[in-house]
């Protein structure tokens, strides 16, 4: 999703993009990924690609291969080639208690998500001198044909049931999309590479981001917060991943707008396209 929207706001900007899917380029070759910057010699390098929490914590060798090993396949070759990249990593590195984590609070790691993310920062960082390290919010955005659009596939779940389930003890910051490719563009501008927190303002729990989207679409359906046990899952995910976008107001950009307008706006957007 993040990628589609980045992509196109980047076009829109007037840059001239390559959005490479995976038949394209398997980023764990290294050969294919310096074949591939040697005939686009890009600028930028936008590093998107990502695997599913869960599925790192059953297949924890391809969530180091996919993330970390890849990682630091894209990073040479951009300091090779002169490019500056930006790396794609996770709200999902912090622990359990409520509150918005900066960049400068330290790291928990409780799942190999988490893990082979936060060293794939670290192979950016060793590999590329030009590399911003982006954590972002939770994401939404995107087309509803994207089979992991969760705005829209929590719709459509509220649309055929009168009362869902949410769990009210797991928080994030709610991040669209659009809005984060607009602040990375924002970023690349600035030439001040580093790590950086980007998210729409505030945060809340998956009951209230839940209810946020049914309200958004019109919808009558009960929300009912539920303990996150409710939703047995093999990672055992941080209790919070709210984060405080500090080097962003140290840097004097302006932070994201809060997290509920920019879901409202962003529904208000699908409503039209479905004739809602």
């Amino acid at each position: 999703m993040f990628a589609t929207d980045m992509a196109r706001v980047a076009t829109l900007r007037g840059l001239e993009v390559t959005a490479a899917s995976h038949k394209d380029l398997d980023i764990t070759d290294s050969e294919q990924v310096g074949r591939a910057f040697d005939n686009l010699r890009p600028n930028y390098v936008i590093h998107t690609v990502g695997l599913l929490t869960d599925t790192c914590e059953l297949q924890p060798e391809e969530g180091y291969k996919v993330h970390t090993w890849a990682t630091g396949c894209i990073a040479r070759h951009c300091q090779r080639v002169g490019a500056t990249l930006v790396h794609l990593s996770t709200c999902g590195v912090f622990g359990d208690q409520r509150k918005l984590y900066s960049e400068y609070d330290p790291v928990t790691l409780k799942t190999e998500y988490a893990r082979s993310k936060y060293l794939a920062e670290l192979a950016a960082n060793s590999h590329c001198e030009r590399t911003y390290n982006i954590r972002p919010g939770w994401l939404f955005g995107g087309a509803p044909s994207h089979r992991k659009n969760f705005v829209f596939q929590r719709f459509l779940e509220a649309k055929a049931k009168p009362v869902v389930k949410s769990a009210s003890d797991k928080f994030g910051s709610p991040t669209y999309t659009v809005d984060l490719a607009h602040k990375i563009l924002e970023l690349l501008d600035t030439g001040e590479y580093g790590l950086y927190h980007v998210s729409n303002a505030g945060g809340g729990s998956r009951y209230d981001y839940l209810k946020c989207i049914v309200k958004a679409f019109g919808l009558d359906t009960e929300v009912e917060p539920v303990d996150s046990s409710f939703f047995p899952r093999p990672a055992s995910t941080p209790d919070s991943e709210m984060l405080d976008n500090r080097n962003i107001k140290f840097l004097g950009l302006d932070t994201l707008g809060g997290w509920e307008e920019a879901l409202e706006g962003y529904v208000s957007g699908l409503r039209l396209e479905l004739g809602l």
